[in-house]
């Protein structure tokens, strides 16, 4: 797939700075996209001299930050459908639970956004989240454009560790996914567990 890639982006030359952006914003709105992937190219073709490195940096953070955006307007339209029709659900959310989720973001809502784009898989959710709670538009993509800038940084700087090697960068991407797969499994026991101790736990004595 890596090789696949690097053949369409050399193709399409200074248009390959386009994919490298559309990935970037399919991130967010289709989570399964491989985004990482195609931005470390674009680390490999900075290192090559076929891109700019300004230019990369700059396309795949407003590519992240425009997939933000697109979540942030579904989370507000969300939010708008509930006020309109409190009893029914949505998409499988009842109204209790996005009262939940309104909470939680307030409490933790900044921090979640300044390091979404650590977060493969649930990223463009905290953004739903976010325009759900109507969090102000302007703050919620500037702590999402932070978070894209420093985890472009390193995505690109990964890429440029490789040298513009093909074979290096495809063991690079594999050893990156088993990782964030890791990364995702341990946080998602972590949660559960801290869920079901909550449930087992005493009610407190009236």
């Amino acid at each position: 797939m890596v090789e696949f890639i690097d053949q369409l982006i050399s193709a399409l030359g200074p248009l390959g700075l386009l994919v490298l952006g559309l990935a970037a914003m399919l991130e967010y709105v289709v989570p399964p996209f491989p985004g990482d992937t195609i931005t470390l190219l674009g680390g490999v073709y900075a290192v090559r001299g076929a891109q700019s490195w300004v230019l990369v940096f700059l396309v795949v953070t407003v590519g992240s930050v425009a997939g933000a955006a697109i979540n942030y307007a579904v989370g507000h339209w969300l939010a708008k459908r509930f006020d309109a029709h409190p009893e029914r659900s949505f998409i499988g959310i009842t109204h209790a639970r996005l009262a939940q989720v309104q909470a939680r973001m307030r409490v933790n809502g900044p921090w979640l956004l300044l390091v979404n784009r650590f977060l493969p898989g649930i990223r463009g959710l905290i953004f739903v989240a976010a325009g759900a709670s109507r969090m102000p538009r302007f703050n919620a993509l500037a702590l999402g454009a932070v978070s894209a800038m420093a985890h472009t940084g390193l995505v690109l700087g990964l890429g440029a560790a490789v040298g513009g090697n093909l074979e290096r960068l495809t063991a690079l991407v594999t050893r990156y996914q088993y990782a964030v797969v890791g990364l995702v499994v341990i946080g998602a026991i972590g949660v559960g567990i801290r869920m079901l101790a909550r449930r087992r736990a005493p009610a407190p004595e009236p």
